[in-house]
């Protein structure tokens, strides 16, 4: 078996459906299995999985046992040459695994290969490709000060090396991955792809940023800013700053007590800021069939994503990926993103929901409607 694709899922029904069904076209004629571990959801997704994609191996965790610990459950049972750890919250295009697996062939000593992300507003995110952390690095992320977390060192539209991937999407060797030990099960959530690239950086391979193909993440699904949030993501810096960093004892201490300041500062600065939405002045569907539930959302439906011009403002755009490919509602996502006010939603295949997300702060939107009207 060419490939196994790896998905750990908390809470994200909906979501994960939409990956799911786009995770179908991306694997055809690639001899591949899909894993998914649940980490004791308390929402429909057992039930979506069992009724609907009966070819998804399911790994049910009677508890949360966090990110790492489940991928590593699901590479014991993985039986593909090679692995790909996706988040239920992404949505990837028809040919991304044909690009990387041609690239992981032609290219030598490969690590771990990522793409590009973008997130619900077809906005590139710059956690696609980082740096490795380093000491002042590590302060001026703990403190909120400018800092070089993000690499430049490639366009976002490029191919190239680069020190550390993000967890939404890593593809590699399933033996390598093994050979270095697997995600350290110390990072519940957060801080393990950095770790893992690391590892992989001291084996003596290289890891790739992928440009030229491109994934929705849509990040505020598994990263709302709030104080458990905060608690999980500089509690893994400190993880790592500690176990990779860190010369001596004096050092390692002083991470602690920095660390919890900082945890409780942020957690005390949040606030509710509520966000009044202005209501879109148009909404397109792009589609080759009407929707009734839809029609009074709806003020102008077209077969073709050529209309969508650089100067919509204010509006609404709902692909039907029934009709469209994935591949093409990603790069018109991309294409519009600079509009002003232009949200996007969309149609899963064979499913009764819009989904999208306004922000890669904000939990996304799912709207149903009735699909036998």
């Amino acid at each position: 078996m060419d490939l196994s694709v790896i998905i750990v899922s908390y809470n994200s029904r909906f979501f994960l459906e939409l990956c799911l069904r786009s995770l179908k076209d991306s694997l055809n004629k690639i001899k591949s299995e899909i894993i998914v571990v649940d980490n004791n959801s308390n929402d429909d997704t057992i039930n979506v999985i069992e009724s609907f994609f009966s070819e998804v191996i399911l790994i049910r965790s009677k508890h949360n046992v966090g990110f790492s610990c489940a991928n590593n459950l699901a590479v014991k049972r993985a039986k593909g040459k090679n692995i790909c750890f996706l988040n239920p919250d992404t949505v990837v295009p028809e040919d991304i695994f044909h690009k990387i697996i041609d690239f992981k062939k032609s290219t030598n000593n490969v690590g771990i290969i990522g793409c590009k992300m973008i997130d619900g507003q077809g906005i590139f995110l710059p956690e696609s490709k980082r740096n490795l952390p380093h000491t002042s690095m590590v302060i001026k992320r703990f403190l909120g000060l400018k800092n070089d977390y993000y690499s430049d060192k490639q366009s976002e539209n490029a191919i190239g090396q680069v020190d550390v991937l993000c967890g939404a999407i890593m593809f590699m060797d399933k033996q390598v991955f093994e050979e270095i030990g697997g995600f350290d099960e110390k990072y519940f959530m957060f801080g393990e792809d950095i770790d893992l690239s690391y590892k992989i950086l001291k084996k003596g391979l290289r890891n790739y940023y992928y440009g030229d193909s491109s994934i929705i993440h849509y990040k505020g699904e598994s990263t709302s800013k709030n104080s458990k949030y905060y608690k999980s993501f500089y509690g893994a810096m400190g993880i790592y700053y500690r176990k990779h960093i860190a010369k001596n004892i004096f050092n390692k201490i002083l991470s602690f007590v920095l660390l919890e300041l900082i945890i409780f500062f942020k957690s005390f600065m949040i606030t509710s800021r509520l966000k009044y939405a202005t209501k879109s002045e148009d909404c397109y569907l792009i589609s080759n069939k009407d929707y009734v539930d839809l029609q009074n959302r709806i003020s102008t439906k077209t077969e073709s994503t050529q209309i969508l011009s650089k100067k919509l403002e204010n509006c609404e755009i709902i692909f039907d990926s029934n009709y469209l490919s994935f591949k093409n509602i990603i790069s018109t996502m991309q294409r519009l993103s600079k509009n002003n006010g232009v949200i996007f939603k969309i149609i899963p295949k064979v499913s009764n929901y819009l989904i999208g997300s306004n922000s890669s702060r904000e939990h996304g939107q799912v709207i149903l409607f009735d699909l036998n009207k």
